[in-house]
């Protein structure tokens, strides 16, 4: 049946109403996505409160032209969008935010690995309540040494390695050289692994007690991946 000029009239309008009502909830979403300035006029991000969307019903477009159906439907996209983008940009604020791993909250272990040869492995978890970032290298030294075992300048990773409450990070330990010659390489029986910026150390014990440390002992980044720890 055709429609009428009142009905169409009538279309028209509810088109008119749902349009804004989409226009002003997507405002809103990206409002909230954004965040709010605190007393200092630094911006803080914040995750988007949840917000009901209107619904748009296939009756209320009816007899409208396609591109305006579209343009409808894709304001409550962009909107909702809108917000998930926020959520995520408050996510990692949290692990720019942290602060620098403290070895009082740590746990430290140290194993041997089958290759690459003569390495061990450094494992570091965190066991504060916390996020934190660790920062570097660790500051290894065998038995009374008074200066640490040099840092592996290539292992450096793109990023600061940041651990979550339980989560772990890696760092390899040259022992020697590959081809040192056994005269040239001395028993080491401890192991003292320390953090930068912190005075204290953290005693570790050595697979089998002992190790044989010789030429070309270095201690690489820490690192997220055990596997990562051991490419050098």
């Amino acid at each position: 049946m055709p429609l009428t000029t009142a009905r169409l009239a009538h279309r028209a309008g509810t088109l008119r109403s749902v349009a804004a009502g989409l226009t002003v909830v997507a405002a809103g979403i990206t409002l909230a996505a954004c965040g709010t300035a605190d007393a200092s006029g630094v911006k803080t991000a914040g995750a988007a409160d949840s917000v009901a969307l209107p619904a748009v019903h296939e009756d209320d477009l009816g007899g409208q032209p396609d591109d305006t159906r579209q343009a409808a439907r894709g304001t409550v996209a962009g909107g909702a969008d809108a917000g998930a983008q926020g959520g995520l940009r408050a996510e990692s604020g949290i692990e720019e935010n942290a602060g620098a791993c403290r070895l009082d909250t740590m746990s430290v272990g140290v194993t041997s690995v089958p290759r690459p040869a003569n390495h061990l492995l450094l494992e570091i978890t965190n066991q504060s309540g916390v996020t934190c970032r660790l920062i570097g290298f660790p500051l290894a030294r065998f038995d009374d040494a008074r200066s640490a075992v040099p840092e592996a300048a290539d292992t450096r990773p793109q990023a600061v390695v940041t651990l979550a409450p339980g989560e772990s990070g890696y760092a390899g330990l040259t022992t020697s050289t590959a081809d040192a010659p056994a005269a040239d390489t001395h028993k080491a029986t401890g192991l003292t692994v320390s953090l930068p910026g912190e005075d204290s150390r953290r005693a570790v014990d050595l697979p089998g007690d002992s190790v044989e440390i010789g030429d070309g002992a270095e201690v690489g980044y820490w690192q997220s991946d055990a596997s990562d720890a051991l490419l050098w």
